[in-house]
């Protein structure tokens, strides 16, 4: 049996495997977090850091922006999220790239939108 309670916003809470399995030993996984968009700027861009509970926020973004790290995942689950405030452009665009392979992609249309994109990574060996 295998269970993971994940609250709302990303936090993982609690993950629970069978008394016979071990726990995935930790791992990192390189994450990619891109955002574009043709109006050229966003205002506001947040992002996880370190894994389940940590963000970061850059102010007034140059696009295309794009930010490298590596995020940490076991026992627990880790989390990849990006959210992209738009300013006057027609639309912004969100990716997050994990281990080199596109696991979130989205846009949102409009002037003054907001878009995001989230991915759970699981430890290597995991069976989730």
């Amino acid at each position: 049996m295998l269970a993971a309670v994940v609250v709302t916003g990303g936090m993982v809470v609690r993950a629970v495997t069978d008394e016979g399995d071990p726990p995935p030993a930790p791992s990192g996984h390189v994450v990619v977090y891109e955002v574009t968009g043709p109006g050229g700027r966003s205002p506001e861009i947040r992002f996880t850091g370190e894994g389940v509970n940590s963000s970061e926020k850059v102010e007034a973004v140059d696009l295309p922006w794009r930010r490298e790290l590596t995020i940490p995942a076991g026992p627990g689950l880790g989390v990849a999220q990006v959210m992209a405030a738009n300013g006057q452009g027609e639309s912004i665009s969100c990716t997050i790239t994990v281990d080199g392979h596109v696991v979130a992609n989205n846009t949102a249309d409009g002037e003054f939108t907001t878009v995001s994109c989230s991915n759970m990574i699981t430890p290597v060996g995991s069976n989730r």
